[in-house]
């Protein structure tokens, strides 16, 4: 976002004139493949002293190539929320600095509501029997011009949408964090299987989403639910907030151009739209899933102690005060406690907001960027159809018995590593 940019940049300048000699190289990176400009450049062996994150690399944590942070951020251990810091501990030594957190949620498109006469989830919650049910209210076949579905969503490598239903199961996880700070895998477990057969319900039972949820995208789902404007819900990170109010923005200005030529014939809608938290099991502890997960700040290794202490004081003036207050402009909650709720005076907005902090992320291990590319590919499988036969290609069971085994060899190696490496716990 501008706001963040221009933030960020101002930042940066206090921070050169508040430290005398010191002078800061600042890199905009795109977001489609800004991972892979930093992977390469510690691969090089020159890497950036400090960079931002989306969540902590588990790649940076196997190459041992990022300093702990342990230290520096004891004096605000007590304001961050605790949720934010269990995604960057790693063998109880913390290696980035939360900075916010971006979750998914509900979108709500009004005018579908209203014109099948669905009533909204009440203060922005619903069970999933409430859920199921609204979803087959809002699927009607009038035509192919008039025709509504309930639900459009996706699945596919890094794409979280449709784990808003899979994780509000019973505390569904695909990997559980054990008291001993170690890892396993958690796609067996009843909880995750009980999460795929739902959304095999969702597409084969009960037929209420836009067909076929295992092969879309989530730039595709996105488009169907607002341009289509025949879909009730959609599950997307909460960048849509913003997407939304810009996207009718543009639609008043072209209306307002088309008046103007007096062509008031052609104008068009606005979206009324809404979001509320994912169905859950009980509604009143709602899990709401971590979007792209944490925005951290992360510190390389350094020869001199003086500059790596000059990176860390860096990494935490940007995180602080102004930092924190302008994360209402990317709709991403913030990681201190002391920033207060942003949303105070966006009632359509604080009550889902509020549920931020406590967002489901993954934990931070090892050999965790490989997981989500073999588990995604085995539920696309539960939720993609056999040619011809209108069957899911496999059942829950199988589908997550399988991925259950690719995680758990992943987390073996990443383990046997530690072992030869010595840092085994």
């Amino acid at each position: 976002m501008p706001g963040t940019m221009d933030y960020m940049q101002k930042a940066i300048e206090t921070f050169e004139h508040e430290n005398s000699g010191v002078r800061i190289k600042y890199t905009r990176l795109p977001w489609q493949d800004g991972q892979q400009k930093i992977s390469l450049a510690v691969n090089a062996g020159d890497p950036p002293d400090i960079a931002t994150q989306v969540n902590v690399s588990p790649q940076f944590l196997a190459q041992d190539v990022l300093e702990p942070l342990d230290e520096y951020l004891a004096p605000l251990m007590d304001d961050f929320y605790p949720e934010y810091l269990a995604p960057v501990r790693w063998m109880n030594h913390i290696y980035g600095v939360p900075w916010y957190k971006a979750c998914y949620v509900c979108v709500l498109n009004l005018d579908v509501f209203e014109s099948r006469g669905v009533a909204l989830p009440v203060d922005g919650r619903w069970t999933w029997d409430e859920f199921r049910s609204k979803m087959k209210a809002l699927t009607v076949n009038d035509g192919p011009t008039s025709q509504t579905w309930g639900l459009v969503t996706n699945l596919g490598p890094m794409e979280y949408e449709a784990y808003s239903i899979i994780y509000n199961t019973d505390d569904a996880r695909i990997m559980r964090v054990l008291p001993d700070g170690s890892v396993k895998s958690a796609v067996a477990e009843d909880a995750f299987i009980k999460g795929i057969k739902r959304l095999q319900q969702l597409e084969f039972e009960d037929r209420v989403t836009v067909p076929t949820i295992g092969s879309m995208t989530q730039e595709q789902s996105w488009n169907v639910w607002r341009d289509t404007k025949r879909v009730g819900v959609t599950f997307q990170g909460a960048w849509c907030v913003t997407g939304l109010r810009r996207y009718n923005e543009s639609i008043e200005e072209n209306n307002a151009r088309k008046i103007a030529e007096g062509r008031a014939n052609e104008v068009e809608s606005p979206i009324r739209w809404k979001i509320v938290a994912p169905p859950s099991d009980d509604a009143e502890t709602t899990p709401v899933l971590g979007s792209s997960g944490l925005g951290t700040f992360v510190v390389f290794k350094q020869k001199d102690k003086v500059k790596r202490d000059l990176a860390v004081k860096l990494a935490l003036q940007l995180i602080k005060g102004e930092g924190q207050q302008v994360l209402i402009e990317e709709n991403c909650h913030p990681s201190l406690k002391s920033a207060g709720d942003l949303w105070a005076n966006q009632p359509d907005l604080s009550p889902v907001f509020k549920l931020f902090p406590e967002g489901v992320v993954m934990p931070l291990v090892p050999g965790g960027e490989r997981v989500d590319p073999v588990l995604q590919t085995e539920i696309q499988k539960a939720v993609l159809a056999i040619p011809g036969t209108g069957k899911p290609q496999l059942d829950a069971e199988t589908c997550a018995r399988a991925g259950d085994a690719k995680v758990k060899a992943i987390l073996e190696r990443a383990e046997r590593r530690n072992v030869e490496s010595g840092s085994a716990r």
